[in-house]
């Protein structure tokens, strides 16, 4: 069968992923935070200036995730940790590989979907093809593997 076949990954799928991938961020800006601190930190004697520009820690923040799910969207057949978990894949609706520009558009407006209460996810229960904000943008779309097609 067909990955373009398959149907359109629920919602509550969708933000299961989003939950469990979150976790896997949070770390990761853990970790980022770490290291930009130390930097200043060497760079400055030993002293902190205090707190960072809101607009440098979200460029931080979008340039983490744009590299985890970028990564994870082309290199593992589409799918993150927690995309795996649930059984949710992110397919090309043009039936090639992910392109690096549809993940920057992906990321980007999931970020303004995020920003704007969620909306940009929820759009799918009104649209008719189950598309949420970023689908449309990137021309791409989440499926919903059934347990018997999923590789190990």
């Amino acid at each position: 069968m067909s990955e373009k076949h398959f149907p359109t990954a629920p919602l509550s799928r969708r933000l299961a992923a989003l939950v469990y991938d979150g976790l896997i961020l949070i770390a990761l800006y853990i970790m980022a935070g770490f290291a930009v601190v130390g930097v200043i930190k060497a760079v400055n004697d030993g002293e902190f200036p205090g707190t960072l520009p809101a607009a440098i820690n979200l460029s931080l923040m979008f340039i983490i995730a744009f590299f985890y799910y970028s990564d994870s969207w082309r290199r593992r057949n589409g799918q993150t940790v927690g995309m795996k978990a649930w059984g949710i894949r992110l397919i090309n609706e043009n039936e090639g590989p992910v392109q690096l520009s549809q993940c920057m558009l992906r990321v980007g407006i999931g970020f303004f979907s995020l920003a704007v209460f969620g909306l940009g996810f929820f759009w799918m229960l009104f649209d008719k093809r189950q598309r949420n904000w970023h689908d449309i943008a990137s021309v791409t779309r989440v499926i919903y593997i059934p347990k018997e097609m999923r590789q190990s």
